[in-house]
């Protein structure tokens, strides 16, 4: 490690040494990992809030979960869904449309 010895430096050279080297860091610094982390907290959604993300009942998302179209971690007692899983899902699970009773 190098010796650092301290001398006297007026508090104007100090203030403009210390904004070239923020400037300097803040220049250099790569850039910050994409927020849509998939193993982030807040991409786990519940059944309760991925039944309605979906807009289906929590049963069908249980029922899903059976039959395996839906992966789910559990963590303790709880159940959790990651929202990408869930939206895939959702590409890939189309909803049938029934007449109604008016058309038939």
């Amino acid at each position: 490690m190098e010796p650092f010895i301290l001398s006297p430096v007026p508090y104007a050279q100090l203030l403009e040494d210390m904004r070239a080297i923020i400037r300097h860091e803040t220049t250099q610094r790569p850039a910050a990992p994409a927020p849509a982390d998939a193993n982030s907290p807040s991409d786990l959604l519940t059944v309760q809030e991925a039944a309605e993300l979906l807009d289906v009942c929590p049963q069908t998302i249980h029922e899903w979960k059976r039959r395996g179209l839906l992966t789910y971690h559990k963590m303790g007692r709880r159940t959790y869904l990651k929202q990408a899983e869930v939206l895939a899902a959702l590409q890939s699970e189309k909803r049938t449309v029934k007449p109604s009773a008016k058309s038939r």
